[in-house]
C-alpha cells in the first residue's frame, strides 16, 4: 500500500532467525549484574531490546543452557550509523566487566 506509483515490490523470505528472551531473574543473568555493578558501580536496568543473532536462539536451545549478551556501547554512540564510534572508556570497563563476569561463573 506505500509502493510509489509505477513501482512494484516483491518481498521474498530467505533466512530466518528464532527469537530468544530471558527471565532476568534467571541466576546467570544476575551475576552479569553483579559484575557490571562492580565495575560501573550502579546496577544495570533490564530492558528488552531486538537484534538479530540467530546462533543465539540455537545455542540456548540444543545447549539446554541460557545465553548472556552483554553489550557496553551508549545509545549516543550510534551503532551501525555512518558515525558509529565506541568509547574507549567502555571498552576498558567492559573487559573488566567481563572477567568480573567469568570469576563469578
Amino acid at each position: 500500500s506505500h509502493t510509489p506509483a509505477g513501482a512494484r515490490v516483491t518481498v521474498v523470505q530467505r533466512e530466518k532467525g528464532n527469537p530468544y528472551t530471558i527471565d532476568p531473574s534467571v541466576p546467570v543473568l544476575q551475576k552479569a549484574a553483579d559484575a557490571y555493578e562492580r565495575v560501573y558501580g550502579v546496577r544495570p536496568v533490564f530492558t528488552k531490546d531486538g537484534g538479530s543473532i540467530p546462533i543465539v536462539e540455537a545455542l540456548a536451545r540444543e545447549l539446554s543452557v541460557p545465553v548472556v549478551l552483554m553489550g557496553f556501547g551508549l545509545p549516543d554512540e550510534n551503532l551501525h550509523a555512518p558515525n558509529e564510534h565506541f568509547h574507549l572508556e567502555n571498552f576498558d570497563k567492559g573487559l573488566l566487566t567481563i572477567v568480573e563476569f567469568l570469576k563469578m561463573v
